[in-house]
């Protein structure tokens, strides 16, 4: 592998989509938003640090294959084994894109640890970690990914949150609570740093295709798909495309959220 070396300031290209010279870093590039989203800011022109959302071996596997795709782009990349609840591993992390990437404009937090179960089953330490997986842990990697962010007066971070955050299903409580969460703090974000040169949104996606609990079974998608309006699941290239627009938005789309999922969500 070729020695990579970091562009010091980004062109500003006549395809206002193309995001050459810029750094970003996926968190959960595990899975397939995570991936999709890597992919298409690398196809634009970014070089991109991948990063597991709660490390383990599997994870880092993922994260590694997702880093090769990039590289064999012909664009910088990083692969990071993170857990991304540990508040130092994630200081460490965007220390690492800064300094082997030469500067950090893009976050794209792709957490989805997905758990369903009816209320009364749920103990305390099961709610514990879900909210920590889909809450606490990209609320803590937007404050530290703002640091070099604020410094260079320009940030896109792009939070990726459930239509359960805004759609009552059973049986799903505290997955829906975290992400209905998540949009709180890209909300409340959105206003912090707007003078910053931060831009703070939010992707809310529907059920998607290789979804943990979701996509994994065959007839399970045929029957849920029967229930939405374009009668099929969200394709991970989707979000991705999405993904792709906030971050070369010019600046003044911040604090929204943007559903992606087939127009679910705009039934009243």
């Amino acid at each position: 592998m070729s020695e990579f070396i970091p562009t010091p300031n980004p062109e500003q290209p006549d395809d206002p989509f193309a995001l050459k010279g810029r750094v970003a870093l996926i968190v959960g590039a595990g899975d397939p938003l995570g991936r999709a989203a890597a992919l298409a800011l690398a196809e634009a022109g970014a070089d991109v640090a991948v990063a597991s959302l709660r490390g383990g071996p599997s994870e880092v596997v993922r994260v590694q294959s997702v880093a090769n795709e990039i590289w064999s782009l012909g664009r910088g990349n990083l692969a990071l084994d993170l857990n991304a609840t540990v508040p130092d591993q994630i200081g460490r992390a965007v220390e690492r894109v800064v300094s082997e990437l030469g500067r950090l404009d893009i976050l794209v937090n792709a957490a989805d640890v997905v758990a369903a179960g009816p209320m009364e089953d749920w103990n305390l330490p099961q709610w514990h970690n879900l909210l920590v997986a889909n809450l606490v842990a990209p609320s803590l990697v937007c404050r530290a990914a703002a640091q070099p962010m604020k410094a260079a007066s320009y940030g896109r971070i792009i939070n990726i949150v459930s239509i359960l955050a805004e759609r009552g299903v059973a049986n799903t409580a505290a997955y829906a609570a975290a992400h209905a969460g998540l949009l709180g703090v890209t909300r409340a974000l959105s206003q912090e740093w707007a003078r910053d040169g931060i831009t703070v949104n939010a992707l809310q996606v529907g059920f998607y295709e290789g979804q943990h609990g979701f996509g994994d079974d065959p007839e399970s998608v045929q029957q849920l798909a029967r229930m939405l309006p374009a009668k099929s699941l969200v394709k991970p290239e989707d979000v991705g495309a999405a993904a792709l627009a906030l971050a070369a938005d010019s600046g003044f789309i911040s604090g929204e959220t943007i559903a992606v999922d087939g127009a679910a969500t705009a039934r009243v």
